[in-house]
């Protein structure tokens, strides 16, 4: 008798185990978050190289892809926004003989250097990020020792707004001048700018288009039926017929930028000025923000700009 109650308890025991083993554990029961979690530092894999921009926003479009190994100088191509990026990559056999260098420049002004960008060992690509645009650029690619190269252009397709009309920079920080000789006062930075282009190929008609400041509300400016004309300032009267009559159309040439100063008109930038008493029309400690509309009050173009720490260098995005 104890050996048949033996023998059943082994049995039932056996089949406890079997089913245990058999049986999905039940998921775990997951809380909502209240808040956010905090953030974890993460560290990239060694083969994937960092870039210079931490947040990857925006829908970025193709422009152009180079190849090769040696030495490139590449045909012009067209950037429409005022952000871009190039994305390199390199097959290196040798890493300590390698050598790649590429220079960035804009197509109408090959004298100024946009950005360059270069290979450290170890790295076998990158993404660069250039926070300017509406314009030509070509690349310059110096390169030795090296199996391939690739470079992959691309445009920020977020902010391209399809119009040629676009504020490019915004330069905020001026200069003080003691005018004691008409005033007696000090003029607060009145050669502060804004710059705007035309991005086409056709002259733009901007007669009643206005600027603003629209992070003060104020000051505006609007542009007139017909381009400023300096020739009251010239004791020559032909060159006044010449250069100012007939009046001219108030236009932005084709690839060419005016500038609407705070408080001094620029004739070899358009003459164009807010004539605003005060100065200082955009804040030095906190980044302003300039709307361009068109005649028909539609917001053509927006830009603010940074303010850099320690830095007298007066920048946009």
């Amino acid at each position: 008798m104890r050996l048949l109650i033996y023998v059943g308890l082994v049995i039932l025991s056996a089949s406890s185990i079997v089913a245990c083993g058999s049986t999905t554990p039940a998921a775990p029961v997951v809380k909502p978050q209240t808040q956010p979690p905090a953030t974890v530092e993460s560290q990239q894999p060694a083969d994937v190289p960092p870039t210079e921009a931490s947040a990857d926003e925006g829908e970025w479009s193709t422009v152009k892809v180079f190849m090769g190994k040696d030495n490139q100088t590449t045909p012009a191509f067209r950037i429409t926004s005022n952000k871009w990026r190039i994305i390199w990559t390199v097959d290196i056999q040798n890493p300590q003989y390698a050598f790649f260098n590429v220079l960035v420049y804009p197509q109408d002004n090959p004298a100024k250097l946009t950005k360059s960008i270069s290979y450290s060992q170890g790295i076998s690509g990158d993404t660069v990020y250039i926070d300017e645009g509406s314009r030509e650029y070509y690349l310059k690619v110096i390169a030795a020792n090296l199996t391939n190269w690739a470079i992959t252009v691309e445009d920020c397709a977020s902010e391209v707004t399809g119009e040629p009309v676009q504020i490019t920079t915004i330069h905020y920080k001026g200069m003080n001048f003691n005018d004691t000789i008409a005033t007696n006062r000090e003029i607060v930075e009145w050669d502060e700018y804004v710059e705007i282009k035309n991005t086409s190929y056709s002259p733009q008609n901007i007669v009643g288009w206005r600027l603003i400041n629209i992070t003060k509300g104020y000051p505006t400016f609007t542009f007139p039926i017909f381009t400023p004309c300096s020739c009251t300032f010239y004791g020559n009267w032909t060159e006044c017929v010449e250069n100012c009559y007939p009046p001219r159309p108030c236009t932005i040439k084709p690839r060419e930028s005016i500038r609407v100063y705070t408080g001094e008109a620029q004739w070899e930038s358009g003459g164009y000025c807010f004539y605003y008493g005060p100065g200082d029309v955009w804040n030095n400690e906190t980044p302003d923000t300039a709307i361009l509309y068109n005649a028909e009050g539609q917001e053509v173009s927006r830009r603010s700009y940074t303010i850099p720490a320690d830095s007298n260098v007066s920048s946009s995005r």
